[in-house]
């Protein structure tokens, strides 16, 4: 039988509800990112500041309250629409704990509830992520609060109260609408109560908010009526739609308004597509819910639904049916926000967590003995702990520039004005931000579209080559995202709009027949180990080819030992080979990162084509074409610093300007060296350097003897006026006894042993005394 819960409102329950609100809001503005973010959230930051129409269901009550957050005076815009969400988040954790005292009508259970549900992955995420899921969990949060205290006290104004937040929430995220079934007990449970006027002032207010939804066609025709003509040359749809500032979901007439709103565009997206996908994510919904509250928050949550089972069979109900409706229509619909659609299955779940803490904290009492009580509420405490330290490094995102470098990488990558750019859904939002609200390269057209399945892209290609507009392929490497390894992004041109002039030209060098390698560049030139670098090789397409080929570039150290393999295809996979013109010109572009430890030197780079079947997928290794592209001086060898200055005059071509490294060492430890060298004038000869380490008497104990950069940067490859730093390591033997000893250094011409001579005298330089450990 249900039972009347009328707790009073006490001043302690203000100050733990703004306690919660303010703790959680801290958190999650010390974990949001502070800048633009990828997909759906990037879309959602520029929509918000500019009042777009963004994908469907259109989502005008977030875009509108998020478009108020744009005017605040703090951070970038996009940190202002993430400061909605956190908002929205840190609002919700009070009222999990108001719903939580009315039902355990305990303190203490109730705050467990609400600080577990704050620290679940899905609230803490929800509330970092420029989404609408922490609206529509507060909204949620509200429904369930209004029903429930209606349940309960029978005020009208509650009624009406859960009518409106229902109708706000249908226009903000539709998963609400699997609250229904829910709300719907809660009115049969109550159907004595209600009269047909209540019934019909409630249904007003549920309907009432649905006319935001004019705000989709008001908007989308005002940014529709603001066409530019050259972008409506490039395909015969609405302008507004090809850039972006609306969905291209949408479709300027009443059937295409209907589908928007009401996401009939996605239903695809509903269904299992076979037994095995139905058993996934069911799989996928266990393992979620684990992530959430943990095997221990779970058993709590069992217990407490026995409990509030015993206790109020009508509010076990309502948060029973609240878990099947909201579960059933997240495991039945596929997407990336899988665990977003759970959330209000979270909460009720997390409601019975609450009731579960009231009875073990009430058994504890029960037990004979001392203490064990606040034993028993201290380790239940202890679970949102728990929960903070083991999440906070997972959703702490204060350093997460991702996105936003990606986009800069693009519009850095030497993009020809009012270019025609190709961008997947992942970086598209992002260039649009930086478009839209920081008005960088708003020459640009963005446009995304698949180059695999969207007609678009051939026709905007066609298109935009018969306009003389430049056209670019934005694509990662690896394309997917849950690939391991870093990622690089690059705007492939298709083609190159100008004739390259590349640093490193080749004179009439071929990797084909039909293929001229125009040359290469290097960014940075020089690349820096442990850093990120390019190469970018041009081509000329000399004729038509009609097999498909795939490239390797491979690069080796000077010792030909190798280093790295890089795969790619010419240009793009998605514009082959094949569709290359005579004349064209075109780039490829391998991003890599050599090892951090990787010596510096001179490395060499081969460029390989193979034959590419594209029915099997199949690269064919055996018919090779192979070019020698040249070489790429690898790693700074320059210093702005020098820590012990000096002067030393080696042979007649080569100057000694210093050294840095410790005079300290224990025995058996490696000594490090940074000797720097000048280069007075070109050199025929490559010298050898030695490092010695010697007693009182000269005697040689250690060394370190090796040509410059480990072999990889010979003094042949020095240029005129060149400073380079030269590294060493010098073994300290194990066995050698404390002391002092000193380090020489100079240089031999390896063939004959000979050394230079050393100004102002001798055949070495004494570098300096060391004390060994």
């Amino acid at each position: 039988m249900s039972q009347n819960f009328k707790p009073p409102i006490k001043q302690i329950d203000l100050w733990i509800s703004a306690a919660l609100a303010l703790s959680s809001l801290a958190l999650y503005i010390r974990t949001m990112p502070p800048t633009v973010l990828e997909g759906d959230s990037g879309e959602y930051q520029f929509m918000a500041a500019i009042l777009g129409v963004p994908h469907s269901t259109g989502y005008p009550l977030y875009i509108l309250l998020a478009k108020l957050f744009t005017l605040l005076p703090i951070g970038a815009v996009a940190l202002r629409v993430t400061f909605f969400s956190a908002l929205c988040a840190a609002l919700t954790t009070p009222i999990i704990y108001a719903i939580g005292v009315r039902l355990v009508q305990r303190r203490v259970p109730a705050m467990l509830a609400a600080l577990m549900l704050a620290l679940a992955p899905t609230l803490w995420s929800a509330a970092i992520d420029a989404e609408v899921y922490a609206l529509h969990l507060l909204l949620g949060a509200l429904a369930i609060f209004f029903a429930l205290r209606w349940h309960h006290d029978n005020h009208a104004r509650d009624f009406y109260a859960l009518a409106l937040v229902y109708g706000l929430g249908l226009t903000n995220h539709r998963v609400i609408v699997f609250l229904t079934p829910a709300l719907l007990l809660v009115i049969w449970l109550n159907r004595a109560r209600l009269t047909r006027a209540m019934f019909a002032r409630g249904a007003l207010l549920a309907i009432v908010p649905l006319l935001l939804y004019a705000y989709i066609p008001i908007r989308a025709d005002q940014l529709i009526a603001t066409q530019d003509a050259e972008n409506w040359k490039l395909y015969p749809r609405e302008d507004a739609i090809v850039k972006g500032t609306v969905s291209a979901y949408y479709r300027h007439t009443p059937d295409g308004v209907f589908n928007l709103i009401t996401g009939f565009d996605n239903r695809n997206k509903l269904g299992f597509k076979s037994p095995l996908d139905e058993a996934n994510r069911i799989e996928l919904a266990t393992n979620l819910l684990a992530q959430q509250f943990g095997i221990l928050g779970i058993a709590l949550a069992l217990i407490g639904a026995v409990a509030s089972l015993r206790r109020d069979r009508g509010s076990f109900a309502i948060l029973a049916t609240t878990i099947a409706g909201v579960g059933f229509i997240a495991i039945y619909l596929r997407g990336e926000s899988t665990v977003y659609y759970f959330s209000l299955a979270y909460l009720a779940l997390a409601l019975w967590l609450a009731f579960g803490a009231d009875v073990l904290m009430r058994g504890a009492r029960r037990v004979p003995i001392k203490h064990f009580d606040r034993a028993t509420s201290l380790a239940l405490c202890a679970l949102p702990v728990f929960a903070l330290v083991t999440n906070f490094p997972r959703f702490d995102k204060s350093n997460y520039f991702t996105a936003r470098d990606f986009a800069q990488t693009v519009f850095a990558d030497h993009l020809a004005p009012n270019a025609v750019v190709i961008a997947p859904w992942e970086i598209s939002q992002p260039l649009r931000y930086f478009q839209f609200v920081e008005n960088q390269r708003p020459d640009l057209l963005v446009v995304n579209i698949s180059p695999v399945w969207d007609k678009q892209f051939g026709l905007l290609h066609t298109n935009a080559h018969a306009l003389g507009r430049p056209f670019y392929l934005v694509e990662f490497n690896p394309e997917l995202k849950t690939a391991p390894g870093p990622r690089s992004v690059q705007a492939v041109p298709l083609p190159l709009r100008d004739e390259p002039r590349p640093r490193y030209a080749l004179n009439d060098a071929r990797i084909i027949g039909d293929v001229q390698v125009v040359g290469y560049d290097l960014e940075p030139d020089p690349p820096i180990p442990g850093q990120r670098a390019r190469v970018l090789v041009y081509y000329k397409t000399l004729a038509r080819m009609y097999p498909m080929y795939a490239a390797q570039l491979s690069i080796r150290d000077l010792l030909e030992r190798p280093a790295l393999d890089l795969h790619a295809f010419p240009a793009s996979f998605y514009y082959p080979t094949y569709r290359w013109r005579a004349g064209e010109f075109y780039r490829d572009a391998y991003a890599f990162v050599l090892p951090a430890d990787a010596p510096n030197g001179i490395y060499h780079l081969d460029l390989f084509w193979y034959e590419y079947d594209l029915g099997t997928g199949v690269t064919d290794f055996d018919r090779e074409n192979k070019l020698a592209l040249g070489e790429m001086r690898v790693g700074d060898f320059n210093t702005a610093r020098i820590a012990q200055p000096a002067h030393a005059r080696v042979g007649d071509a080569i100057t000694f300007l210093g050294w840095r490294g410790d005079t300290t060492i224990a025995r058996g430890q490696s000594l490090d060296l940074d000797l720097f060298w000048r280069g007075d004038r070109v050199m025929r000869e490559a010298y050898t350097v030695f490092v010695h380490l010697t007693d009182a008497s000269g005697q040689v104990l250690a060394d370190a003897d090796s040509p410059p950069a480990q072999g990889l940067y010979p003094t042949t490859r020095w240029l005129s006026g060149e400073i380079v730093r030269d590294r060493h390591s010098l073994k300290i033997p194990g066995d050698l006894a404390p002391g002092e000893y000193q380090i020489a250094i100079g240089m031999y011409l390896p063939a004959t042993g000979a050394r230079l001579p050393v100004d102002p005298g001798g055949d070495y330089i004494a570098l300096t005394k060391i004390v060994v450990k």
